[in-house]
């Protein structure tokens, strides 16, 4: 399969190719295909199926056969249909997008083409990789390249949400033989962390406090924290805490800074600004001082420590420890935390460790959701079909990782993240804008065409196993 090198160079470096695929990028940003309730026919709303649509328009206008499974996901095509006992090769992307927030510079669904930068919610995650992925079939067929194996380019609508689509393919399809999702960044990353959601609960509000809370999304270091006081109050000033009078009572705001979950150490929790603001000024009850100060310094830290779960080893790192979101209801205070932890250790062990933690002060954590982490040996030999390809095309070592996000990977047997970001090319705008879930997110046009080249001639090397 050397020949897909040369061929896969020359298709990719065609102007009439490129123009092509950038415009059919703009067509899928276009929709602002964020998940929301069932609408009849549609389990993830009418905008997540409106995406299915257009991606089924683009397939077809190139060709393929697709599969549209009741509009949970959809299935694009490549191969020898009706031979089940040819093996199946998956590439797994998403449709759905994330909200796109205020502070864009223009429209956020309009593809913005500047300095060699494509912009618009989803370019990057996971719209730029679908057409990487479409484009990466249509250089195959256009090109007559025949494979030992069909391909299966499968399109979901619920990966931001909660993977529910994923789950009804499997129920209605098997899952290919070795897939890969092109939703993280080059290489190959080998391993996910597992993720675990904990609620703890704090009991009664301190006397004197309406209301705590703090974070939108359990996935993030909070960068924002607020406490209701009764009345109103004089307060002492402190570095990142504002207060304001509100229908005749007391808000006190901290100021963090946000980071993913997946990588806290960015970040500053709001949430243990303020409780250590309502500590420091003698807020708190002594009553109620000791599980306070437990929860100041739980938040205030991500390694877990206080909360008996610190770990680490050798292939993932440390475990990271977030405390997302505090809330009221009822009267009760309740944060949650978000755990990405070590693979070897089962959910059961971590909260009956956390519980063992904290026991004595009469308060108790319950688990609020968990997702298995995968790991696969770097000397796989499809592992280093990956590898070899990603070298081959950026001309630097690409050696295998695991990291503390979470893609499709986990949900399919057999399955690894691969790209389709590119290091040197990302952050041109700053950490804090450009990339996944940021104002102004973009795929810069080296990284969609060199991520062509490289699946290519990934799927070609793949090839040589199966023959």
């Amino acid at each position: 399969m050397n020949d897909i090198y040369n061929l896969s160079d020359e298709y990719f470096s065609r102007k009439d190719i490129k123009e092509q695929a950038i415009s059919d990028l703009a067509r899928i940003v276009a929709v602002n295909s964020v998940a929301s309730a069932a609408e009849g026919a549609y389990p993830y709303g009418k905008a997540c199926a409106r995406a299915l649509d257009t991606a089924t328009e683009l397939a077809h206008k190139y060709g393929f056969r697709v599969e549209n499974h009741e509009y949970h996901c959809l299935s694009v095509l490549y191969g020898t249909p009706g031979e089940e006992d040819i093996p199946e090769i998956g590439i797994v992307c998403h449709l759905d997008v994330v909200p796109a927030g205020e502070g864009w510079q223009k429209d956020p669904f309009v593809l913005r083409r500047e300095n060699g930068l494509l912009i618009g919610r989803g370019s990057h995650d996971d719209k730029g990789p679908f057409i990487q992925s479409l484009y990466t079939l249509r250089f195959l067929r256009e090109s007559g390249i025949k494979l030992p194996f069909n391909i299966r380019l499968i399109l979901g609508s619920d990966e931001e949400v909660g993977g529910t689509d994923l789950e009804y393919f499997l129920k209605v399809r098997k899952p290919p033989v070795f897939s890969f999702t092109p939703d993280s960044e080059f290489p190959v990353c080998i391993g996910e962390k597992s993720i675990l959601g904990v609620d703890i609960g704090f009991g009664k509000l301190p006397d004197g406090i309406k209301e705590i809370s703090g974070g939108t999304v359990s996935n993030a270091v909070p960068g924002r924290a607020k406490a209701v006081l009764e009345g109103k109050r004089r307060l002492e000033p402190a570095e990142g805490i504002t207060k304001a009078y509100e229908n005749g009572d007391t808000a006190v705001y901290a100021e963090g800074k946000t980071a993913h979950a997946a990588m806290p150490e960015a970040g500053v929790n709001a949430i243990s600004k303020l409780i250590a603001y309502l500590l420091d000024n003698g807020i708190i009850c002594e009553e109620s001082r000791p599980k306070y100060e437990l929860l100041r310094d739980a938040t205030g830290e991500y390694l877990g420590n206080k909360l008996g779960i610190a770990a680490q080893n050798d292939d993932f790192g440390y475990v990271t420890c977030v405390g997302g979101v505090i809330k009221t209801v009822g009267g009760e205070v309740i944060q949650n935390f978000n755990i990405r932890h070590l693979p070897e250790n089962s959910h059961e062990e971590l909260i009956g460790n956390i519980n063992g933690a904290i026991g004595g002060l009469g308060i108790k954590a319950e688990a609020a959701g968990h997702s298995e982490g995968y790991h696969v040996s770097a000397d796989d030999e499809k592992i280093r079909a990956l590898t070899d390809a990603c070298e081959s095309v950026l001309g630097i070592e690409c050696k295998p990782y695991t990291m503390g996000g979470g893609t499709y990977a986990r949900l399919f047997p057999n399955m690894v993240a691969f790209g389709s970001g590119i290091d040197s090319q990302r952050h041109f705008l700053g950490d804090e804008r450009g990339n996944a879930h940021q104002l102004e997110e973009y795929i810069s046009e080296s990284e969609l065409f060199d991520g062509m080249r490289i699946y290519s001639r990934a799927l070609g090397n793949l090839a040589d196993l199966f023959d």
